[in-house]
């Protein structure tokens, strides 16, 4: 089937008390890609290619559009393409025009006003197109190479999370709980608390980033709260580098670099449906109705 735009699989996912996966492709990397599709296919579950914007720089919009419109279009499950932090405007529509099905509009970094009006200029341009938007309240911190964050600076304002999701014609929006890209180190201060009093108040389904190293117990109760859709990247692009080296230096591939990604496609194969069975997402595409 088609790709599908991401509003219904993440209103499928809040109604039914599950999260759907956005998994970061690093710009449609098609091992990344095809083992995605496969898992899904498998284990009967929506997935989202998820293509962060910097990783785009090396292979392209258009590429990734492509790569990923193909791959879909012959899928027994609905599947959706995501771009992830999109930065500017020029993205959104640059993602867009590439046929991706959603696009994240990162303006946490913003002053909220600055934020909320970029916001709905991309809401502009996207839904004429029937394309889902994704904004952000509380900027996600990056870890340093150490794993340290030091004190938590992106906890998301309530007022703010009320405001964007009924001023902005949005379809999802992150919040900022304590998470962050990249690998933790030791237990980080995930605020569920918060997350709470954001499920009460928000009027679209809520956004995780920065699972990679989360404990299953907080992935499980952010769902129960309110979390829609879950962000893995980190995890997923680091390990597909750690696979290739390995499959290079261990299996017989006799020069031939599809042998060794195959290999590297099996064993990602596997976290991601470990994933997808943590967050409930298996079993939940039949009921998806497109």
């Amino acid at each position: 089937m088609p790709l599908t735009d991401t509003t219904t699989l993440v209103k499928h996912a809040a109604e039914n008390g599950y999260a759907v996966a956005a998994i970061n492709t690093n710009g449609a990397d098609y091992n990344i890609v095809r083992a995605l599709i496969e898992v899904a296919e498998e284990e009967k579950s929506p997935i989202i290619f998820g293509a962060y914007e910097a990783n785009l720089a090396y292979r392209g919009f258009e590429y990734a559009g492509s790569v990923m419109n193909m791959l879909a279009k012959n899928s027994s499950v609905p599947i959706a393409s995501h771009l992830d932090h999109g930065g500017s405007v020029e993205a959104c529509k640059k993602a867009i025009e590439a046929g991706f099905t959603s696009v994240m509009i990162d303006g946490s970094k913003m002053p909220f006003a600055e934020n909320l009006a970029v916001v709905k200029e991309v809401c502009a341009i996207a839904k004429p197109n029937g394309v889902s938007v994704e904004a952000e309240v509380g900027e996600l911190q990056r870890l340093g190479p150490d794993g340290e964050m030091g004190e938590a600076k992106n906890l998301a304002n309530p007022e703010e999370v009320k405001r964007i999701s009924e001023e902005a014609d949005i379809d999802m929006l992150a919040v900022g709980i304590g998470n962050a890209h990249g690998f933790y180190k030791g237990k980080p201060n995930i605020r569920v608390d918060l997350l709470a009093e954001f499920a009460k108040i928000c009027k679209v389904p809520l956004v995780l980033h920065g699972t990679t190293g989360l404990d299953n117990d907080v992935v499980r109760e952010c769902i129960k709260i309110g979390i829609a859709k879950i962000n893995l990247g980190t995890q997923i692009r680091t390990n597909c580098v750690k696979y290739t080296a390995e499959a290079i230096a261990n299996i017989e591939h006799n020069g031939h670099p599809w042998k060794v990604a195959a290999a590297v496609k099996d064993r990602l194969k596997e976290e991601i449906r470990t994933f997808v069975k943590l967050i409930g997402s298996d079993g939940k595409a039949e009921g998806i109705k497109l």
